[in-house]
């Protein structure tokens, strides 16, 4: 029987999404991206109170998969005209999709290559925000609301930043770095978002043999590639053998030893996997108690496929952990390729563009719908 001909009170109204249950209607917008959810504030009242929520939008935050950051720039006349102009590019990469995301993108002058690394350098990801420098100043920004605010201090021209972090429970942002002066061994120092003040913490550290290591500054330790990790911010030793990790801790303010299961030789990035031809297995150990320091290996992987000398166009390659997946590359001036492997060590995908300078980035960024406050 058609509901026409049913009495009023037996008729079945259509159930609109505006009067679906708070909790289903929550479930539903959680799923969505992060851009999708500031287009619904514009919808209704409720929807924009609802996406406007700060504990809803960082639930949003927590279900969104961190992706690796890589960074190049390009050419925007091509090869048949020089504008004098580059796109510098920032992206991330969806493994499950194969798919690259544009995270950030801005044009700026043309520089010489010849003349070293980019004036372009991501610092630091921290809660969908990114820690940017072009030109020597430095910049927070957050893609998603599309949000921007010069940092200072530090001051590039003479202080290195070594990473980004939130402050314990409070909603503060604070960048950490450096200041080496002629001979002088480094001072650490640490500055809060948008307050433009500066707090010296060095020597801050009960470990006497971390003070004298913390003193040979980016001699001793790779402090370019930060990593966050359980809040905490960790970077690697290089050169030598080392069973330890440098770390720093972010409620207490102070550096620390990480102890490792294994000693490290020469390693120059936490994503680095040795390629040497006599190297056929990787172990990728999981820090299971970060408290206590206990560690498991959780994978033992045979490599028999990847063979990246016998791979056309890759003169002297390289690999990279990225999550759970490898990626390899280099650098030419013309014509980028990145690679793309299975945990078996299997090639999966080939990645080409017309950029230059790739770098895979050590940092791990997640989008974020918050506006932040000091921003």
């Amino acid at each position: 029987m058609a509901d026409s001909s049913r009495p009023p009170e037996q008729r079945c109204a259509p159930l609109a999404i505006a009067n679906l249950p708070k909790e289903i209607l929550l479930e539903i917008l959680l799923l969505l991206p992060p851009k999708s959810i500031l287009r619904c504030r514009a919808v209704c009242k409720a929807w924009r109170a609802v996406t406007k929520d700060r504990a809803f939008l960082l639930a949003h935050h927590r279900r969104q998969p961190p992706r690796r950051l890589f960074t190049f720039v390009r050419d925007v006349g091509g090869n048949n005209h020089d504008l004098g102009i580059l796109d510098y590019c920032v992206e991330a990469i969806n493994f499950r999709t194969h798919e690259f995301l544009s995270v950030v993108r801005f044009t700026g002058e043309d520089y010489d290559f010849s003349l070293g690394d980019s004036q372009f350098v991501v610092h630091a990801a921290c809660s969908g925000l990114l820690l940017m420098s072009y030109n020597k100043c430095l910049h927070l920004c957050n893609p998603t609301t599309r949000q921007w605010l010069y940092v200072f201090p530090p001051a590039l021209q003479h202080d290195k930043v070594v990473g980004l972090y939130a402050h314990g429970n409070s909603s503060e942002y604070r960048v950490l770095y450096y200041r080496a002066m002629g001979d002088l061994a480094p001072k650490f120092y640490i500055s809060t978002v948008g307050s433009g003040k500066e707090k010296c913490i060095w020597p801050h550290s009960p470990s006497a043999s971390l003070i004298v290591w913390l003193a040979k500054g980016s001699e001793g330790t790779a402090f370019n590639e930060p990593f966050l990790f359980h809040g905490n911010l960790h970077w690697l030793p290089h050169l030598g053998r080392h069973d330890k990790i440098v770390m720093f801790d972010t409620v207490n303010e102070v550096f620390q030893w990480l102890q490792l299961p294994f000693k490290m030789c020469n390693v120059v990035s936490l994503l680095e996997i040795d390629c040497d031809e006599d190297v056929r297995v990787a172990e990728i150990w999981l820090l299971q108690d970060h408290k206590n320091q206990m560690w498991a290996c959780k994978y033992h992987i045979e490599l028999p496929a990847l063979d990246i000398s016998t791979l056309p166009d890759l003169d002297s390659g390289y690999i990279q952990e990225v999550g759970r997946k490898s990626c390899g590359g280099r650098p030419p001036a013309e014509l980028q390729r990145l690679l793309l492997s299975d945990m078996n060590g299997y090639l999966q995908e080939r990645f080409r563009w017309d950029g230059s300078l790739l770098k895979i980035t050590p940092a791990l960024f997640g989008m974020h719908s918050l506006r932040h406050r000091t921003m």
